[in-house]
């Protein structure tokens, strides 16, 4: 899987939000934007919006715009426990997790 693949994606925004409520902390806004991952601003949102959606996080406010959508309350952002048995159960976010963890053994501090 590609470091931008969809599975990718999800496995390391739900990692990161289901980390920061382990920790009891609010998620930093800069981890949930399209740029942290380099990927198109079109399909950040439909990443999000999948995800919220498919109710595997929550706090997200959604503000639809001629535009498309612009998000608000990034920082309440939570993941669900949908989103955490997603996070531990699913296969293909099994396969996300073993390319990060092969990125990673081949390029040292990321």
């Amino acid at each position: 899987m590609a470091q931008n693949d969809y599975f990718v994606i999800v496995y390391r925004v739900l990692k990161y939000l289901y980390d920061s409520l382990k920790k009891g902390e609010k998620p930093e806004v800069e981890y949930l934007v399209a740029s942290t991952y380099n990927i198109p601003e079109n399909y950040w949102i439909y990443i999000l919006l999948s995800l919220i959606n498919e109710e595997y996080i929550k706090g997200i406010r959604v503000d639809p715009t001629k535009d498309g959508v612009i998000f608000g309350d990034l920082q309440e952002a939570i993941i669900t426990p949908k989103g955490i048995e997603y996070l531990f159960e699913n296969s293909l976010i099994e396969k996300a997790k073993k390319t990060l963890k092969d990125v990673k053994d081949m390029i040292p501090f990321i």
